[in-house]
């Protein structure tokens, strides 16, 4: 019963971020940027975002030109700053699954309840780029500069903030687990410091104009505009998939890109 309600609540709000994503035209009043490839929220379809950024960097996309922008929030944020630091998807997805096996999240009534966080930010620390003890010039020179911004919300005022310039890798990590921070689902924790804030989740009242801020160009890489997702339930955004699951969701997510390129979605980018 208490596993059922909660899951309700997650759900609802799942939906809550969702719907403002997808659907919402005001908000914040954001610099332009060239070019801007966005990351939605969602949970688990974090590895269709992968898949679709495998595509992309098979077919040679620029993704590391400087004029091309990197916007994220949630689980969007984790696939945006992987995808500035040039870190393979498929070497992500393994160390992932490894993770979630040796936490045995299989076998746990509640599956990632409470230990997601942690896995989360021992999962980035060993992905990010390094450049040596004390030296983390490797990684901000991919992420700063204009070239990556990540959505958080600000408690107790609800406000969608920005974060586009980082200080240290553990900076970027730490802005990352705020944007990804669902209130208690993570570490049991109602909220997460991030820069002496109290922050939840960065798509909790995101609107689409937050992340394209005044630009024009610009593409989101959205999960439920996939068609063979339609009958997916939000529910599924935090639900543990099995392991055949999520390799299924970072092929899909490749075919999805496939779809997007035909459209002309991508056209832009080059």
């Amino acid at each position: 019963m208490v596993k059922t309600l909660f899951c309700a609540l997650i759900c609802a709000v799942i939906a809550s971020l969702h719907s403002a994503t997808s659907l919402s035209q005001g908000g914040l009043n954001n610099p332009a940027s060239t070019k801007k490839l966005i990351f939605p929220g969602g949970g688990i379809f974090f590895y269709w975002q992968a898949g679709a950024i495998t595509y992309l960097r098979e077919k040679k996309y620029p993704l590391h030109d400087q004029s091309i922008h990197l916007v994220g929030a949630s689980a969007g944020a984790l696939c945006a700053t992987l995808t500035a630091c040039d870190v393979d998807f498929e070497r992500a997805t393994s160390l992932a699954l490894q993770k979630a096996r040796d936490a045995g999240i299989w076998d746990r009534p509640l599956g990632l309840y409470g230990i997601w966080g942690g896995i989360i930010e021992e999962w980035l620390e060993e992905l990010l780029p390094d450049g040596g003890i004390h030296n983390d010039d490797k990684v901000l020179s991919m992420v700063n500069d204009d070239k990556l911004s990540l959505l958080i919300t600000e408690i107790p005022s609800f406000q969608t903030k920005k974060v586009s310039e980082f200080v240290s890798k553990q900076d970027l990590i730490n802005a990352n687990m705020a944007s990804v921070h669902i209130p208690f689902f993570l570490n049991g924790k109602p909220v997460t410091p991030f820069r002496s804030k109290t922050c939840i989740d960065g798509s909790f009242l995101a609107e689409m104009s937050d992340f394209r801020g005044d630009s024009n160009d610009a593409v989101a890489l959205e999960w439920s505009n996939d068609p063979f997702l339609k009958d997916r339930s939000l529910g599924d955004a935090v639900t543990a998939l099995s392991e055949e699951g999520i390799w299924d969701l970072l092929e899909r997510g490749r075919k999805g890109a496939i779809e997007m390129e035909k459209r002309g979605d991508f056209d832009f980018l080059l």
